[in-house]
Formats: C-alpha cells, structure tokens, sequence
C-alpha cells in the first residue's frame, strides 16, 4: 500500500521572483540556469498577498494545468511602476515563489511560462493601502516542481 503522507502544513508564500523565459538556458533537476546577467526581479509584495493556485484538466493531449498567482505590491514608486512595465513586455515568465517553510518551487521553463497583468488602486481614504494588485498566469504542460534558489549563470 502506498500512502500519501500528511506533512507540517505552513500556507501562503513569503516571497516571489520572476524570471523572463528567454533569458532561461536550462532547467535540468532542481537548478535554473540563465544566460548573461542575472534575470532575476524581486516582487516585495506584502507575503500575506502571495497566493497560488494550480487547477488541473485533461485535454486530448494529456494534462493541462492552469497556473494562477496572485500578490499585492503595497505603495506606488515610479520605479515599481517601469519594472512592471518592462515585465510586462516579456511574453512569458518563469515564476519562483518561497513557501512558508522556507522551500522555492518554479512555475513554468523556457519553452512556457507565465503572463503578467496588473492594476493600480490609490484606495478611497488616507488610510487605505494604495498599490498594485499582480496577476501571473499561464495554461502550462508542467504542474510546479521543487527548485534551488538562487539561479546560476551558465
């Protein structure tokens, strides 16, 4: 009998980073190599924000699974604002989040990745949080896996 074993159980995720695919060499095992410099961003959103989720069906082909991560970005820089913009320009992205136990797993590779949109809201009154709500999501072939962080140059 095999038996899916219950395990110490810290939801949400405390940290988020990006990768654009085609800065991606390899993804061999657990360990994400890039090309030139390092590709990496940091998304500082709020860790109580960081949310994933991975619904899966089956098409002809074999499994699909669509990927959906949500986090909030609190404040509004001129410089957050371009880094999104520049994010945004790139078709499709690899995403790294930490969980709360302190491992990293990878959604997505270089032949398939994620899509980023955002939105900006000031709030309505002074003591609202102002910022951008982040939506990273993509249809992929490949459900998330464990992954070594930080990546390596080639």
């Amino acid at each position: 009998m095999k038996t899916l074993k219950k395990q110490i159980n810290l939801g949400g995720n405390i940290a988020l980073y990006v990768i654009p695919s085609t800065l991606i060499h390899s993804i061999q095992s657990e360990t994400i190599q890039y090309i030139g410099a390092d590709p990496t961003f940091e998304i500082e959103a709020a860790a109580e924000t960081i949310q994933h989720s991975c619904k899966i069906s089956t098409i002809r082909a074999g499994d699909l699974y669509e990927h959906t991560i949500t986090a909030f970005l609190p404040g509004y820089t001129v410089d957050n604002l371009a880094m999104l913009t520049k994010l945004r320009q790139y078709t499709s992205l690899v995403a790294i989040l930490r969980n709360g136990e302190g491992n990293y797993y990878n959604i997505g590779n270089k032949n398939e990745g994620l899509r980023l949109t955002f939105d900006f809201d000031s709030a309505k009154d002074p003591s609202s949080p102002n910022g951008f709500t982040l939506e990273l999501t993509g249809h992929l072939t490949t459900p998330f896996k464990p992954i070594q962080f930080p990546p390596i140059p080639l």
